[in-house]
């Protein structure tokens, strides 16, 4: 299936109220849950919907043009020989190959947001260096989503 950021969007607003309903503790800030917790629930829930592509949490490798799985790097620092290892929150992609790379998701907690700016500029290198399709950065709050903030191709005025 082809998926938009529109189709993205309901699949991720629909996982996340899913969610909130079944564990809603795992949405309050007293109990402050570690974000990996809510990052593997949320991937569970999304998995329902998404057809086609393998969705990972923490997923720390990639495919590269001879079909080896090796490190996943990213230019985080300008001018920085070596590139930065990261592991994204959940990713929606074919483990096989690196063209089908759908959606990134960096997810934040509200009360604990303070590497947002990191976040995002991770998406843009996603997208723009690992040929990501989509990326989202996802903030959630006692009550569901506190926000949504979609990137595609080239947006660095967006860091």
């Amino acid at each position: 299936m082809n998926y938009s950021i529109q189709n993205l969007e309901n699949i991720i607003k629909e996982s996340v109220m899913a969610l909130l309903k079944e564990q809603p503790r795992l949405f309050k800030s007293d109990d402050d849950i570690n974000e990996r917790t809510v990052s593997g629930e949320l991937a569970s829930k999304i998995s329902k919907y998404v057809k086609g592509y393998h969705i990972n949490c923490e997923y720390n490798r990639m495919t590269d043009e001879h079909g080896n799985q090796i490190p996943k790097r990213i230019g985080l620092i300008p001018n920085e020989k070596n590139k930065s290892l990261v592991y994204p929150d959940i990713i929606i992609h074919r483990q096989e190959d690196g063209d089908h790379n759908l959606l990134i998701i960096e997810l934040k907690l509200a009360w604990k947001n303070q590497g947002k700016k990191k976040d995002i500029k991770k998406l843009n290198c996603y997208i723009n260096e690992l040929n990501y399709k989509y990326g989202l950065y996802l903030e959630l709050y006692e009550e569901g989503i506190n926000e949504m903030r979609w990137f595609q191709e080239t947006n660095e005025n967006n860091t």
